[in-house]
């Protein structure tokens, strides 16, 4: 059965990705070296009818991979594409728009959906 397969099983899973991203209106993201994280994007111009300002338009494209087979276990593998863009208003405010190409391979089960999230922060 399913649970004896993982009595004494040392199961190992996988995963990764890799990201890149373009500000195409000359923003970028600042990293802390010493904290080891990311801050704030600050858009040039913020984003105004009336002043003309554009806020900051980034452009992202992401490969990520997962696999879920070891030891018995047959979690499958899965695989994607993302392509998205990300308009921040201003430093507090951002809409992202993402397509997503994701490929399901599982026992028995194979699949490929195509995904459009879109998703508006707002972050104080």
């Amino acid at each position: 059965t399913y649970l004896d397969a993982l009595v004494g099983a040392n199961p190992e899973f996988e995963g990764f990705y890799v990201y890149g991203s373009w500000f195409f209106t000359g923003e970028h993201r600042p990293y802390d070296l010493s904290k080891g994280t990311f801050g704030r994007v600050i858009p040039e111009q913020n984003f105004s009818f009336s002043k003309g300002g554009l806020g900051a338009w980034e452009l992202g494209l992401r490969y990520s991979y997962l696999d879920l087979d070891d030891e018995g276990i047959t979690g499958g593998t899965l695989s994607d594409i993302t392509l998205g863009l990300t308009w921040y208003f201003n430093p507090n405010v951002r809409s992202m728009f993402n397509y997503i190409d994701a490929d399901l391979e599982q026992a028995g089960v194979d699949g490929d959906t195509p995904i459009f999230q879109t998703r508006m922060q707002v972050d104080f």
